[in-house]
């Protein structure tokens, strides 16, 4: 008898926990689908509350929002420092000189050409009639020496000076300045023209020499005349292979 009554307990144990765990199963699941009914709007929010309480038997706790915490009054910012002006480039180095040539020294003028003196012979090749005002027009002067000899010597000169020798034919030479690139673009490009012809002055027969420099129209502004700095080259190098 005690072991019927047993067993009838352990059955009527048993068919409670599984109506209890089908009975969680089902709301799981009722829950579910009540969850994705509202999220595809089917149901209304309240609609959703309704059921859902319906469902669990009690509305769940609302969750107590935080109240947004209020900003402290900040103290007006410091104004800022005034800016410090960077310090100001160093000025390049000036180009040097090519070796043998004279460097131009600063002097005063005006337009164009100031800053810069007329061109002249090499350094330690110094003239006595060398003209180292401003030239206008041709220049000429007389050398007492052949014209063959005088001819040569002008196209070392012009070589010396850094001219490029174009034409070198009968009594005449035409030679170009060589262009360099430097502070002043464009400087460089004068064209030298001399002739040459059998001459007597006084006592003494030569050649005398006829030139003229003209310049180009790119980069004027920065060109000079050349025309006497090569007629006293051309005399220095002639006393120079007299006393050879």
């Amino acid at each position: 008898m005690r072991m019927r009554k047993a067993w009838l307990t352990a059955v009527a144990g048993w068919m409670l926990f599984s109506a209890a765990a089908c009975h969680k199963k089902n709301t799981a699941e009722q829950l579910a689908a009540l969850e994705s009914a509202y999220q595809s709007g089917v149901l209304t929010k309240d609609e959703y509350e309704a059921k859902k309480v319906a469902i669990v038997g009690s509305a769940p706790a609302p969750v107590a929002t935080p109240a947004p915490a209020t900003a402290a009054p900040s103290e007006p910012a410091a104004p800022p420092p005034p800016a410090v002006p960077p310090p100001a480039p160093a000025s390049p180095p000036a180009p040097a000189s090519p070796p043998g040539v004279r460097p131009a020294p600063v002097t005063q003028g005006s337009g164009s050409d100031a800053g810069e003196e007329e061109p002249a012979p090499i350094a330690g090749c110094e003239d006595a009639e060398y003209k180292s005002g401003k030239e206008k027009g041709p220049q000429e002067r007389f050398f007492p020496a052949p014209l063959a000899r005088v001819k040569k010597t002008a196209a070392a000169a012009l070589t010396t000076l850094d001219f490029t020798i174009h034409k070198n034919a009968g009594n005449e030479i035409e030679a170009s300045k060589r262009r360099h690139i430097g502070v002043v673009i464009g400087k460089g490009g004068e064209r030298v023209t001399l002739r040459f012809a059998e001459a007597q002055q006084g006592s003494q027969r030569g050649t005398r020499v006829t030139g003229e420099t003209r310049k180009s129209v790119i980069g004027r502004l920065a060109q000079k005349s050349w025309t006497n700095a090569v007629l006293a080259q051309t005399a220095c190098m002639l006393r120079s292979e007299g006393r050879r």
